[in-house]
């Protein structure tokens, strides 16, 4: 082999020349047209039912509400970090502000699809790679665009611009623990890491995981120099994003806002709710085995055991990820389902080693003409099989989950629209209002500003110091407007105190679920 390749460790030379063959097979993974094809219709079906799709935006949650709006106010030059608490990374939310400045929020629909496909695509090869099982990988892939759609419908959320860079970088620790690959791919490696993150800073994880594993790694076999100039090509590729986008967060002037909320508000803040810690660890932990997330994790030790190859160390970087990931989850206390995603690359690789053993042996004791029958049904059997048929229930539970949403909120949204109508006809287009609701439709139909940080009062305001930052925002920030939808959480007292002193409220028919006030 190749110098320049040369990252074997000095084995027997049978035992070396027979890995370094397998290897070298399984790093040309080709994707047959008819896989392909799937992921491809997959990803159109993932993304049409993208909450940015206008017939479908009503079906989104307060979280994926807000992202829009945030997107909505970039667009019109009021940045997030600084008017807007913002937890997600500056280039997610330029995408989305992109969109609207190209005419409408539609064109996050192609987005999303990039999105899915290349994350289809290097999950596959990175699969088929562990597996060598093309039934395996395609059924994964499957799980994959499903999960998406039971524990994210609507997509939108960060983790899922930034999976692709995830896997991007997996894909090449794949190869470069295989030995098929250069020191210099490390630019790439920093380059996805540096995209990743600021798209959402929650990957730092992951990036944290595998220099650590691949430092280790260095250090075990003795390559001080291979590790140092890895570790140059990977700070070169990270700068060259962080340099870039560094220059307009120095010019923007939220440079200290920005580290604040995108850069530390999760790694020091976990809750997402208010919840009973236990019973949303119970629900996690459900949730966790519904979606076939936790088996592979659950038998990851034994696999190791019985597999014994050099993709072992990109394995472990793998159950790592997944480890850390699920601490965000652990500690969110909350019932949100989304949040899953954050460990759904590595949980499903993970599941897939799993689904490999378990068909082996099955194989193992089928005759060979039993074996040629329905392959790949035979491992989505398996994988129901290993979880009592739950993830139907949970396909059924993601499903009906945002149509419950849609069909009790379809009155209050008739009754938004109404109230965005007397905004538009009773406001300047500078003025700025406050909608108390679980959805940011007022602001972004009305095409008016939040006056507070928050635009919405159940969104990153768990957090004590938050929710006061958000009171004395709205006692000091004197909106034209104040709308509070009485259904969702209540105001405090010195909030309803003060909305009487300043504010005359307005009788509007046909909106008996909100409450609109007018500053005096």
């Amino acid at each position: 082999m190749d110098k320049r390749q040369g990252n074997y460790p000095n084995k027997d030379s049978q035992e070396s020349d027979l890995r370094s063959q397998n290897h070298k097979a399984k790093n040309s993974v080709e994707i047959s047209s008819l896989h392909r094809f799937y992921i491809i219709i997959f990803s159109v079906i993932a993304s049409f039912f993208c909450v940015a799709m206008p017939f479908f935006t009503d079906f989104g949650n307060a979280v994926q509400s807000q992202n829009l709006y945030t997107g909505l106010m970039m667009s019109q030059n009021h940045l997030p970090y600084s008017e807007i608490f913002a937890t997600g990374g500056l280039l997610y939310y330029a995408v989305i502000a992109l969109s609207y400045f190209m005419g409408s929020s539609i064109w996050l629909v192609f987005v999303q699809f990039a999105s899915f496909y290349f994350s289809g695509i290097y999950l596959y090869k990175i699969i088929y790679h562990m597996t060598s099982k093309e039934e395996v990988t395609i059924n994964a892939i499957l799980l994959f665009y499903l999960a998406n759609f039971a524990l994210g419908f609507g997509g939108l959320y960060p983790i899922q611009f930034a999976t692709p860079f995830i896997l991007l970088a997996l894909w090449f620790l794949t190869k470069y623990f295989a030995g098929l690959t250069r020191d210099e791919g490390f630019i790439i490696y920093g380059l996805t890491g540096a995209l990743a993150y600021l798209i959402e800073p929650r990957t730092l994880f992951f990036w944290l995981v595998s220099l650590a594993v691949i430092c280790v790694n260095n250090m075990k076999k003795r390559r001080f120099a291979h590790g140092f100039y890895q570790f140059l090509c990977f700070v070169f590729g990270s700068l060259l994003i962080f340099y870039t986008l560094g220059y307009f967060v120095l010019n923007m002037q939220i440079l200290s806002s920005y580290i604040d909320q995108a850069g530390a508000y999760y790694f020091t803040y976990f809750a997402l709710g208010k919840e009973d810690i236990l019973l949303s660890i119970l629900f996690q932990l459900i949730i966790l085995f519904a979606s076939g997330l936790l088996m592979g994790a659950l038998t990851f030790f034994n696999h190791l055991k019985q597999a014994g190859d050099r993709d072992d160390l990109v394995k472990s970087i793998v159950f790592l990820s997944f480890v850390f990931s699920l601490i965000f989850i652990i500690l969110s206390q909350s019932f949100v389902t989304y949040q899953f995603l954050i460990l759904l690359p590595f949980g499903l690789i993970l599941t897939s080693l799993f689904l490999d053993d378990k068909y082996s042996d099955s194989l193992k004791r089928r005759s060979r003409r039993r074996q040629n029958r329905r392959l790949s049904r035979r491992v989505f059997d398996l994988f129901l099989l290993s979880h009592f048929y739950l993830p139907c229930l949970l396909l059924l539970y993601g499903l009906a989950q945002p149509i419950v949403h849609y069909i009790g909120s379809y009155s209050m949204n008739q009754e938004r629209a109404h109230i965005v109508n007397y905004i538009r006809e009773n406001t300047k287009e500078n003025a700025v209002i406050y909608t108390w609701d679980t959805s940011a439709k007022i602001y972004m139909d009305s095409d008016r500003r939040s006056s507070a940080l928050f635009p919405l009062p159940m969104v990153n305001t768990v957090k004590a110091s938050n929710q006061k930052a958000l009171e004395d925002e709205l006692l000091q920030n004197e909106a034209s407007y104040v709308v509070v939808n009485e259904d969702s959480e209540h105001l405090s007292p010195t909030l309803k105190k003060d909305i009487v002193k300043k504010y005359k409220k307005v009788s509007l028919k046909n909106s008996p679920h909100f409450a609109v006030y007018k500053l005096n």
